[in-house]
């Protein structure tokens, strides 16, 4: 019995691998297309995530002042200057025993325009539970929340809102010293 084989020229490289231009320009095309579709939902993605990385920022620094005061044994602050846009941590009153003044000895100063399109406020959204009328976006007596010793504090919240009416608060329970978050989704939802 006799086998025919045939020759191809095609043979010899059947065992090349690479990509085609043809290859090449359909996957750019695919890339292209996704990029497109990508780009208007991180434009709407982008001021909420600002506003929850300064409310968690907000947060964060009431919890540093919060466990500051337990381990130093003195009262911490956060100073909040709502016409600036910014807010301090204050670790200690300095001699004259007053917050807000030169001697203070300041650990942080934060700046909203940090996160661009954030700035004190509630959007018109009202207060949380438990929470007082909201004017300037800062419900704590005198701008201040003080942290005691004890870990307990003065009772108040700080309200974040961005451009696209989405807002954030963070309050503190006096009893407890508690910092709980909340967000607004139609009404105010603690996170």
């Amino acid at each position: 019995m006799m086998i025919c084989e045939f020759y191809s020229p095609r043979e010899g490289m059947q065992n090349k691998r690479g990509l085609t231009i043809i290859e090449l320009v359909v996957v750019m095309c695919i890339l292209a297309v996704m990029v497109l579709i990508a780009i208007p939902n991180i434009g709407r993605w982008l001021p909420r995530y600002r506003l929850r990385s300064a409310a968690r920022d907000v947060a964060s620094n009431m919890q540093l002042a919060r466990l500051g005061s337990i381990k130093d044994n003195r009262e911490w602050a956060l100073l909040f200057d709502v016409n600036a846009q910014s807010y301090q941590i204050i670790s200690n009153k300095g001699a004259d025993g007053n917050w807000g003044t030169p001697d203070d000895i300041e650990e942080r100063v934060v700046n909203l325009s940090d996160y661009p399109s954030v700035r004190f406020g509630d959007s018109g959204h009202g207060p949380v539970a438990g929470g007082g009328p909201v004017d300037d976006g800062v419900t704590f007596a005198q701008n201040r929340a003080e942290f005691n010793p004890g870990g307990t504090s003065t009772a108040g919240t700080v309200y974040l809102q961005n451009n696209r009416n989405d807002a954030m608060a963070i309050r503190v329970d006096s009893s407890t010293g508690i910092i709980r978050m909340w967000t607004w989704d139609s009404s105010w939802k603690r996170m």
